[in-house]
């Protein structure tokens, strides 16, 4: 387990919990969360805290707080120029997403 396994594993269970609410679900399954929660992790592995990705990659210190929360569709008010994601996706060196999808929902088959 990583340095920061427990936070994964925290970030679960309060997901279940929160999941509960009504509308969180829509929230939960983002993908404004899910690339939020990735670039947070991808941070937290390379040592650098919102500062430090700040000044490495250029964007903005609250931009990148945003990101993190998920919190930029546009519903919320903000929403994030696709150069941001690249600055941060080539700081972080995420290079490639490997979608996974859960079974159960792919409905879809060939004929």
């Amino acid at each position: 387990m990583s340095k920061y396994g427990h936070l994964n594993k925290g970030f679960t269970e309060l997901k279940k919990m929160v999941r509960e609410l009504p509308g969180s679900a829509d929230y939960l399954d983002s993908a404004e969360l899910a690339i939020g929660h990735m670039i947070l992790r991808r941070q937290l592995e390379l040592g650098y805290d919102q500062q430090q990705l700040a000044d490495l990659s250029g964007v903005p210190f609250e931009d990148i707080g945003v990101i993190e929360m998920g919190l930029t569709h546009p519903n919320f008010g903000y929403t994030v120029k696709p150069d941001t994601l690249t600055k941060l996706f080539q700081t972080l060196e995420i290079v490639g997403l490997k979608p996974i999808v859960a079974e159960e929902s792919a409905t879809y088959t060939a004929q």
